[in-house]
């Protein structure tokens, strides 16, 4: 049997959090770990410690390769398995990786690294990397930064074999957070641009120097540092050529430069016809061209090929999900409703926890008057398996206004429910009617739930309140927020129908509603406003629309409170040292003003549909413009289940 005693070789500075994590995913993997450390001052080196690893201190001479090799020098293993203290070994891989070591005759094994970026929600980038290879004194790093192995090897002997396994490792220090705290972009920019001074006929460098470029934007200089590599390389031999030309890609699109992009992707696909991430690409630059079909045949082709091969750097969901939600959405540009869906339900079905597409799929169907159809839809296309998924269906039915379908949906929230989930359930559909504009419906269901007593009287009674303030009836004083909305009821101004206000319900310190509103509310002030005003919406309630958008804006404006009147109040009556808000998340301009918006989104979706007629109405009633109307409808900006 072949030797197979593995060494961890590492290089860390200042990273305590991360270090455990990765150390931790590879205990029972490896024979010994060795860490080189450059300049610590937090835990890293007595964490390192800690599990067992040899550290050595080396002093920081901005130059990576040096430090690599100088954990390479007291290595004692057969196969070397390198990591950075911001990645993990995936736990499946840590079962292989003795296995791959022993029956392999390579001098090399790539793994794939998955690399996190944004919030480490948006999906992931897949880059199969030489991390594992065989240990011999020849077999040295390069490189100031993005430091390389493989020549080395291929130095020592021209015919080395090396082969693409499916382990992983993970990479969390791409996250937006991650990259800013360690300035890594300047760190990287700074020493790349080093190694172009010193080895200016290296292309490798230029092409690093032009990632960092694209990375913060710099687009035409990541072009022109992109071109001064690509002129230096054989892309048939080159294997980050692929990745070259799609950067190049990339820029061009960056700057609208789309038939020059167009260009080179059919320039690149000469050399890698199954880079799956080219033939996507080419079909969203034909699309900005207005080359629709053109556009819809490229798309097809990426998922007919499917994720490329392993030998390429992709992004995950090329040729599955990403490309069926790009066609989708080209689909629906093109009035193929019903295509559109069957899409975003591919899309869906290539990754369950995939959420832009649903709220696709829920406006479609509302647009197009087939809003009645979603459970049926839903139920037939998707496997609900808990109540956790029922709950997030619940909240995009909602945010795309299908309340009838959130409605039908709510008896399955819960199996077997108990009395508490039987109330909140109740009272869930309490809160959906308010946005319908069924306000006696919802006042019926509310009046149930607060006669209970159980843990959402307080809340119910607070919106039954809020319904006798919209409809002008007597208020209790019990709920901030309509106590607020009392205050900000000007005598010049048109107060709602019959609207009587009443003196509001004063707390020792004589804040109007202060004391309820420290205790919270189900929803906050904002929320509660929108939900409000887009009840008016569905009800016609125009006025007193209008009126919440005026005290809105006149809050918003004001930065702090809507009302002098409150005001002053409060500083006459209030602890100096405490500055309560009028209402719960008063001074959450941010979503005050979301909220604000989505209401206003919502009434001229509203009176576009009344202009159209409804869609479900016969072809003769509609009007001649419905499909246009249609499209601006599936146009207003909205909420589309991308993380922020």
């Amino acid at each position: 049997m072949p030797s197979n005693r593995i060494s961890l070789c590492m290089i860390v500075k200042d990273e305590e959090e991360w270090l455990s994590q990765c150390l931790e995913s590879v205990h029972g993997a490896v024979d010994e770990m060795i860490v080189v450390d450059t300049g610590s001052s937090d835990r890293s080196i007595d964490i390192a410690r800690q599990y067992g690893a040899s550290v050595i201190t080396l002093v920081w001479s901005d130059d990576f390769a040096a430090a690599r090799n100088a954990g390479l020098e007291q290595a004692s293993g057969d196969w070397i398995l390198f990591l950075d203290a911001d990645e993990a070994l995936d736990s499946t891989a840590r079962e292989q990786i003795r296995s791959w070591t022993t029956a392999s005759e390579c001098d090399g094994l790539f793994l794939n690294i998955h690399n996190y970026t944004g919030t480490g929600q948006q999906g992931i980038t897949v880059n199969p990397v030489l991390r594992l290879f065989r240990h011999a004194s020849e077999h040295r790093f390069e490189g100031r930064i993005h430091e390389q192995i493989a020549a080395a090897i291929c130095r020592k002997n021209p015919n080395a074999a090396f082969h693409v396994t499916d382990m992983v490792i993970h990479h969390y220090g791409y996250q937006t957070v991650v990259v800013e705290r360690k300035d890594k972009v300047n760190r990287n920019l700074k020493l790349l641009q080093q190694a172009v001074e010193e080895e200016p006929e290296q292309s490798f460098h230029h092409y690093n120097l032009g990632v960092e470029y694209l990375r913060v934007g710099e687009a035409e200089r990541a072009l022109q540092t992109f071109g001064v590599a690509k002129a230096g390389i054989d892309p048939a031999v080159t294997s980050y050529a692929h990745l070259l030309f799609k950067y190049e890609v990339r820029c061009l699109q960056h700057l609208n430069r789309w038939q020059e992009a167009l260009e080179q992707i059919d320039e690149a696909l000469a050399f890698f016809p199954d880079y799956t991430d080219l033939l996507h690409n080419r079909g969203v630059c034909e699309e900005a061209l207005g080359n629709a079909e053109q556009a819809e045949h490229s798309l097809r082709e990426a998922i007919r090929v499917g994720p490329p091969p392993p030998i390429y750097h992709t992004e995950e969901g090329m040729g599955t999900y990403q490309t069926w939600y790009a066609l989708g959405r080209l689909l629906e540009g093109r009035a193929d409703l019903e295509g559109a869906v069957d899409a975003y339900v591919e899309a869906i079905q290539a990754r369950s926890s995939l959420l832009p597409p649903l709220y696709r799929i829920f406006r479609i169907m509302r647009v197009s008057g087939q809003e009645q159809h979603i459970p049926a839809m839903i139920a037939e296309r998707f496997a609900l398996s808990s109540e956790e998924a029922i709950h997030k269906i619940l909240g995009i039915l909602e945010q795309c206004r299908c309340y009838d379908a959130a409605m039908q949906l709510l008896p399955d929230a819960a199996s077997n429910p108990s009395k508490e989930m039987r109330e909140r359930l109740t009272f869930a559909r309490a809160l959906l009617q308010i946005q319908q504009g069924k306000w006696n419906r919802a006042r019926f269901r509310l009046d149930t739930v607060q006669r209970k007593k159980g843990g959402y009287a307080l809340p119910s009674a607070r919106w039954l309140d809020r319904l006798n303030w919209m409809e002008g009836r007597a208020t209790t004083g019990s709920d901030p927020l309509t106590n607020w909305l009392n205050h900000c009821m000007q005598p010049e101004q048109s107060a709602p129908s019959g609207h009587r206000k009443v003196a509001p319900n004063k707390t020792s310190n004589g804040t109007p509603g202060a004391a309820e509103a420290a205790t919270g509310a189900e929803y906050d002030g904002w929320q509660a406003m929108g939900l409000l005003m887009e009840g008016c919406i569905h009800s016609g309630k125009w006025g007193e629309l209008f009126a919440l958008v005026q005290i809105s804006q006149r809050q918003l404006g004001a930065g702090t409170f809507a009302s002098d009147e409150i005001h002053q109040e409060q500083v006459s009556n209030r602890d100096h040292d405490h500055v309560s808000e009028p209402f719960a998340g008063a001074s959450d301009t941010l979503a005050g003003t979301g909220w604000l918006v989505k209401s206003l989104l919502g009434a001229a979706d509203y009176h576009l549909q009344q202009l159209a007629g409804e869609p479900y109405e016969s072809v003769e009633k509609r009007h001649r413009c419905w499909p246009v109307i249609q499209q601006l409808r599936l146009e207003l900006p909205g909420p589309d289940g991308f993380e922020i």
